[in-house]
């Protein structure tokens, strides 16, 4: 008897031991409760940054490069020396404007010959003022001439005339910025900018304390998109260094695909030396926002005939399945919009 007593202690016992461990694998069910949070939904999109102002450096004379003040890299201002050009004259430019010279040189002598010794006869009374002045008239425009001749000869000859401020053999930086790059070397030809030839380009200046920030949406992106909105930029070629933007302006795009995209233009907010015209950008951009909505966990959602479900779990650890309606969400999180409460238990997925 006291065999069977000890062996249905032991019975006892197992069953005992089983029903709490069942009773504990009910109520250690993996659950949670819903939470107000805030939520965004958040876009990424890869663009490069362009400067806002740019302009090729070309000279307005042809030459040879014959000295280079600058290289890529430096910082320039406005009016600071480029390059310097050698002028080749052309042999009959500078043949017939030395002719031209001469020609209005002897012209220039005589009627100044004839000023002064009618000037002589004036004074002794021989002839009149009004014939003095015609006379003082035709030496002027022979001065006149005189002189644009020599600025002709002096163009054939140097390039430029020492009769004005500037000399155009000396190419200057019309922008404040960085030389991006140099395309002429010592003892190349640079031909002249004009109505009929764009001329040969020198060098490049950026101004790189104004950028600006380029990227492509979709048309289904587009709608959440609006001027003066403002975005984070995170830069992979200087250590991911986060730059800030604000949208100017859209523009509507047809590509190759016949789709429909709209470039976005965006203004750099805090731009920095380190940034250079063509770096790419991950541009950050908060597409939707909503805050402290009730939300639960993207995962703990079951999706079932394109309805939404969640399992809660009751008294007595029993567990039901309802339907719930979402909102928005940022892959992590989820907004719901009814059926549920803050206190509901959630059975974690």
């Amino acid at each position: 008897m006291n065999k069977g007593i000890t062996i249905f202690i032991l019975l006892l016992l197992i069953v005992t031991v089983s029903i709490i461990s069942f009773k504990n694998s009910e109520s250690t069910i993996p659950s949670e409760f819903p939470k107000r949070r805030n939520i965004s939904k958040t876009n990424f999109f890869i663009g490069k940054f362009k400067p806002n102002e740019m302009v090729k450096v070309k000279s307005e004379i042809s030459g040879i490069i014959d000295t280079l003040y600058v290289k890529t890299g430096d910082t320039v201002s406005i009016g600071d020396k480029i390059a310097k050009l050698k002028i080749v004259p052309r042999a009959e430019n500078l043949e017939r404007a030395r002719y031209t010279l001469k020609i209005a040189a002897t012209n220039l002598k005589q009627k100044q010959s004839n000023y002064e010794r009618n000037n002589i006869l004036y004074k002794k009374g021989v002839i009149a003022k009004a014939d003095l002045e015609t006379i003082k008239l035709a030496l002027d425009l022979a001065k006149i001439e005189f002189k644009n001749t020599q600025n002709n000869f002096n163009i054939a000859k140097y390039g430029y005339t020492n009769h004005i401020n500037e000399s155009p053999n000396i190419i200057k930086a019309t922008i404040n910025g960085e030389i991006l790059n140099i395309l002429v070397k010592k003892g190349m030809n640079v031909t002249e900018h004009n109505t009929f030839n764009d001329g040969s380009t020198i060098a490049t200046i950026v101004n790189t304390s104004n950028f600006i920030f380029e990227f492509e949406v979709t048309e289904t992106e587009f709608p959440n998109i609006k001027i003066h909105d403002t975005f984070e930029v995170s830069v992979k070629a200087i250590n991911n260094k986060i730059i800030k933007a604000r949208i100017k302006e859209l523009k509507p795009l047809i590509k190759d695909d016949e789709r429909f995209y709209y470039l976005i233009i965006a203004e750099v907010l805090n731009p920095t030396k380190q940034l250079k015209p063509g770096f790419s950008g991950l541009a950050e951009f908060i597409l939707q926002e909503k805050n402290n909505v009730l939300s639960i966990k993207e995962k703990d959602i079951i999706y079932k005939n394109r309805k939404t479900f969640v399992e809660t779990i009751e008294n007595e650890n029993k567990i039901k399945e309802i339907e719930i309606k979402v909102g928005l969400s940022d892959g992590i999180y989820t907004e719901v919009l009814s059926n549920l409460n803050i206190t509901d238990r959630i059975k974690s997925q």
